[in-house]
């Protein structure tokens, strides 16, 4: 009698212990599914102005601008602009200036911004990188979500991988001036000159952007 009270309280404890785990298992499975279901807010950052300008970059110079006060969240993508309107209206009106497109690969550059609003460490170079092809016009999406982007103010900016010459007019990118924000761009000296120092200068310009940013 004993032996089988015994059996049946063991029997009624595993059959509780499996419903229980079972029930846990489905809220599990139930949480993930209504989390995975759940849609994720983008929020998008943009730098404008109201002049169009446009820069020009030869092989291995870069142009990047300060980027602050984004709303909090992972930043997935960036959009900027090449080839726009402006330099082809100036290549069908000005005959000193003229278009040459090609085919040009470039990289997102990262750095982290100092306290006193100078570039701090490099975060990423090149990591992400993609081709501008000759015939392309406006805006480009880049997915940048592989980046791990400093919690605080930064800089991001575009670097020349490929043979361009900027005096060629291969490409051309899409700023805009601005009083909220600034820029670095990179001077190469020339392949005859003595001096072969990189000079970085300031530019109260921006590239023209729209960032998504997921919350």
């Amino acid at each position: 009698m004993l032996h089988r009270l015994l059996l049946l309280t063991l029997m009624l404890f595993c059959t509780t212990s499996l419903f229980a785990q079972n029930t846990i298992e489905e809220t599990t499975l139930d949480e993930l599914e209504i989390a995975s279901k759940r849609k994720r807010k983008i929020k998008k950052y943009k730098i404008d102005g109201i002049n169009p300008e446009f820069q020009v970059l030869s092989k291995d110079n870069f142009f990047i601008t300060k980027y602050d006060n984004l709303p909090k969240g992972k930043i997935i993508s960036a959009t900027f602009y090449f080839n726009t309107w402006a330099p082809n209206l100036l290549n069908s009106i000005n005959d000193d200036f003229k278009t040459n497109y090609k085919d040009v690969d470039l990289g997102i550059l990262v750095y982290e911004m100092k306290k006193d609003g100078t570039l701090g460490k490099m975060i990423s170079d090149s990591e992400v990188n993609f081709t501008v092809k000759k015939e392309h016009r406006g805006e480009l999406k880049i997915d940048v979500s592989e980046i791990d982007f400093p919690t605080g103010d930064f800089f991001m900016g575009i670097k020349v991988l490929s043979e361009c010459n900027a005096d060629e007019g291969n490409f051309f990118i899409r700023i805009c001036e601005t009083d909220k924000t600034f820029s670095y761009e990179t001077f190469l000296s020339k392949a005859n000159a003595k001096d072969k120092s990189i000079t970085l200068a300031q530019q109260p310009f921006a590239l023209k952007t729209t960032l998504e940013i997921e919350q």
